[in-house]
């Protein structure tokens, strides 16, 4: 059953949402400050986070509560992966503070695809993946992010264009489809490369022959 987190938070306003864990390098911390700085502009805003283990939700509330925020973030806890979906749908911007790390967090993908727009910190873990075209990008500081959020905040239409920009961005070329195209592509090279040279034949057999479909082996498999 659909949960309608607006009628169930009380919410009026545009939301924000953050997804994921609350360990220290994802920048809860940047967030909420960054947050609170932007309230004191525009005060028609809610943040929900959804995730993190008790204690950690317990500290950023009580650090909500210093930054005097608190009646406008609100804490879910850790939900089904199956309703991520669900609920990046009611939110109208995404966000990702991370301040450390070079991996692209998962959750990016499921933000992007999602549709709606995205705010992340300018660094290397997002940048790998999306530029200014795709999401709004501000340096890992309160200031420039809460620069950033006051800039989606006030433009509908920017929203909407790097909403619909990073679901693009999915379709074309993290699918699971766009992937399997790739990867028979290679093999399709590889194939030629090996039909026309001068190797013997049987060195084929050491690639996979079996090209990958949607439904097909799982990567792991094959990678």
């Amino acid at each position: 059953m659909k949960t309608d987190l607006r009628a169930e938070l009380s919410i009026s306003n545009l939301m924000l949402m953050y997804v994921g864990n609350l360990e220290g390098y994802q920048g809860i911390d940047l967030l909420l400050e960054s947050f609170a700085l932007t309230l004191q502009k525009n005060n028609k805003l809610d943040l929900v986070i959804i995730g993190g283990e008790t204690s950690d939700i317990q500290k950023y509330k009580n650090y909500a509560q210093t930054l005097g925020i608190f009646g406008q973030v609100h804490f879910l806890g850790a939900k089904p992966v199956e309703h991520l979906a669900m609920y990046l749908l009611q939110a109208d911007i995404l966000v990702s503070p991370r301040i450390k790390g070079n991996n692209t967090p998962m959750k990016l993908y499921s933000y992007l695809h999602s549709g709606k727009a995205l705010l992340a910190t300018n660094l290397p873990t997002h940048t790998q993946v999306v530029d200014s075209g795709i999401a709004m990008l501000a340096d890992p500081n309160a200031e420039a992010f809460s620069v950033g959020m006051l800039r989606l905040v006030a433009d509908k239409n920017l929203r909407l264009s790097l909403g619909s920009a990073g679901k693009n961005l999915i379709e074309q070329k993290h699918t699971y489809t766009a992937f399997s195209k790739k990867l028979n592509s290679l093999y399709d090279w590889l194939e030629s490369e090996l039909v026309y040279n001068t190797q013997p034949v049987s060195n084929w057999q050491k690639f996979p022959q079996q090209k990958l479909s949607d439904n097909g082996r799982p990567l792991s498999q094959l990678l």
